[in-house]
């Protein structure tokens, strides 16, 4: 039995990280006011899933959080042990990725699949009479009669030349007409590669939205997997089995036989139908993106299972389910490049779920006063043009997961005197996309997306060896008093690891990579 959305409610509920509400809700304002609650309310560990059972109007559930409210969630999709120390949970998910992206595994094509159960073709096909939410009311594009966007997409297009597939996660806009939709096809895209091909061919790009399977897909879709390499066969190693595909009813694309639900349409050229606005949107940056111009989804058909559950991200302002999933696969992603490429010093990588892939931490063990400008270059070769802004290198005792312990190594690890001055601006990048902050003007974004801008590396570490010892207890003091907290009749701790640094330290000693103070003898006066 293949791993599917409802195999994974199961999981995460066995797990108490989702949550359903049977209380009928209205998907055009509260549906969206509580998963915010839930993202803002809760430390990220704490953060569950959402199943919410009786949508006003509709005849179908939805679920939100399912792959990203936290960690935990998107572990669980693996298989792994959510309750298990982040560190080692977040080691398991890094080895899984980094194999699967080694060692993709091709779909198998079956007969059929749920996917099918319904099928709607001609004057059946009717957008609207799914839950689909409105995210931003008041500020999104057609909040007014209830259009929402489709977020959770796995949007399934083809190379016209080489054929190979291309999985991404692109908004949907709902329209006033039940049988197109919007799409954020935009420049940087692979889709867009697609479509641009397709253009000067005069031809309609042919395009699948899946919406939801197995969410290993989801987390490939959301990662920016090379261009050229199938997506689904990465998910499929991801899974340890193949992805079972079917043959969509319209159009020549295979897509996975257990999604919940299937659009199948095509994007004609500018050509044959003018492109027309997209958006407003609230989009993962924190600000309402402005409308562009994008190619319409003419729909064909749509298929879905008979208790079809719909599944959405949150998105906008981080945290959110999209900033969630987007830096877990983006870290996976850059420590494996980092490692082809010889980086073997890399120890860590983070990506702040509010940097949005604009800001990348990485541990290194360092060895030379050149290798945080290395690295930096590497990670910006993979990101550009969609993606990075700052790159913060730190020493590996460092705990890059809490942003305390990083602001003091950038604080008290970074010169910026000019004679040692180690903050960097390396040119000729391209502006994260909607990044407002690169225009000089709002009006400005709507004539490009390429805005020229820099890069920024924040070297962080060890500026020379040995350096002074952390002022805090060896890691045995702090254990030993952890060891006997019952007894001290103090509150049960959130947060039971002993500080990286300290431990860390140990290996530096020995190393003489830090030094102990150095007490001067005391003058004893009569």
């Amino acid at each position: 039995m293949s791993y599917d959305l409802r195999t994974h409610i199961k999981a995460l509920e066995k797990h108490g990280l989702l949550r359903r509400v049977r209380r009928e809700v209205d998907k055009n304002w509260e549906l969206s006011a509580i998963m915010r609650w839930v993202y803002i309310g809760y430390e990220e560990p704490k953060r569950y899933a959402v199943l919410f059972e009786r949508v006003k109007g509709y005849e179908f559930p939805v679920v939100v959080g399912a792959t990203g409210a936290s960690y935990k969630t998107y572990a669980v999709a693996l298989g792994i042990d959510p309750d298990q120390p982040r560190a080692k949970v977040m080691r398991e998910i890094r080895t899984k990725f980094i194999h699967a992206l080694k060692n993709p595994l091709p779909t198998v094509r079956v007969d059929s699949g749920p996917c099918k159960e319904r099928i709607d073709r001609g004057a059946a096909i009717n957008m609207h009479k799914f839950p689909i939410p409105v995210w931003t009311p008041e500020k999104d594009c057609g909040w007014e009669e209830g259009r929402g966007f489709i977020t959770a997409a796995y949007c399934m297009s083809r190379d016209p030349e080489t054929g190979i597939r291309n999985v991404g996660t692109y908004r949907m806009m709902i329209r006033p007409e039940p049988n197109v939709t919007g799409i954020a096809a935009t420049f940087g895209a692979q889709i867009w590669n697609h479509v641009r091909k397709n253009e000067e061919l005069g031809r309609a790009t042919e395009i699948a939205t899946v919406i939801r399977g197995d969410p290993v897909i989801g987390m490939v879709s959301t990662t920016q997997i090379p261009y050229g390499v199938d997506e689904l066969a990465v998910a499929g190693a991801l899974r340890g089995s193949p992805i079972p595909v079917v043959r969509c009813e319209t159009v020549d694309i295979d897509v996975p036989a257990d999604a919940e639900m299937v659009i199948e349409g095509r994007l004609p050229p500018a050509s044959e139908r003018a492109y027309e606005p997209e958006a407003p949107f609230g989009e993962y940056t924190g600000y309402q993106g402005s409308a562009k111009l994008s190619p319409v989804n003419d729909i064909s058909c749509i298929t879905y299972r008979n208790d079809c559950i719909y599944q959405a991200f949150i998105s906008q302002m981080p945290p959110s389910e999209s900033s969630k999933v987007r830096h877990i696969g983006f870290e996976s992603l850059i420590l494996k490049h980092l490692q082809d490429l010889g980086f073997e010093e890399v120890a860590d990588i983070n990506i702040p779920e509010g940097g949005q892939v604009g800001v990348v931490i990485v541990s290194i063990r360092k060895q030379d006063g050149g290798q945080p400008a290395r690295i930096a270059q590497a990670i910006f070769s993979l990101l550009q043009p969609r993606w990075g802004k700052f790159i913060i290198v730190t020493d590996d005792d460092v705990d890059i997961y809490d942003l305390d312990n990083v602001f003091w190594a950038i604080t008290f690890r970074t010169s910026l005197s000019p004679a040692r001055r180690n903050i960097h601006f390396l040119g000729g990048m391209i502006a994260q996309i909607l990044d407002y902050s690169a225009a000089n003007a709002i009006e400005d974004l709507k004539s490009r997306w390429d805005w020229p801008s820099d890069g920024v590396l924040i070297d962080a570490t060890r500026p020379y060896a040995p350096y002074p010892v952390v002022a805090l207890p060896p890691a045995r003091y702090l254990t030993r008093a952890l060891e006997s907290w019952s007894q001290y009749g103090l509150p049960e701790l959130d947060r039971k690891e002993v500080p990286q640094c300290i431990v860390v330290e140990e290996d530096y000693l020995k190393k003489g990579l830090a030094a102990l103070p150095r007490f001067m003898p005391l003058t004893v006066t009569k």
